[in-house]
């Protein structure tokens, strides 16, 4: 989002590497397997925490830089209404099922 490039946004949403956990709590959903449901809720709980915490350090090393200028981008606007955020968690739920 810092670089206003649609194509960087959709190469991490398709390369997530928290996708395993979504997939295993669906996949313990579907067998009822109690404790991988809970393991894959706490490991894409852990796994978010840390996604924020990187963010927010990343954004601190770079807001006193000259990326830091054109904020908020395009990509930043876009993403950021309570349209695209309700019709976007349907999509990347069964995304993480599929």
């Amino acid at each position: 989002l810092m670089t206003n490039s649609s194509t960087t946004v959709i190469s991490s949403m398709l390369l997530s590497p928290i996708m395993g956990p979504v997939i295993g709590m669906s996949y313990g959903m579907v067998i009822w397997d109690i404790d991988l449901i809970k393991k894959s809720a706490w490991v894409e709980l852990v796994s978010l925490v840390i996604c924020i915490f990187f963010g927010c350090i990343l954004t601190l090393c770079v807001s006193w830089t000259d990326v830091a200028d054109g904020w908020a981008t395009d990509e930043m606007l876009a993403r950021g209404t309570k349209q695209t955020f309700l019709t976007g968690i349907p999509i990347a739920f069964f995304s993480g099922i599929g």
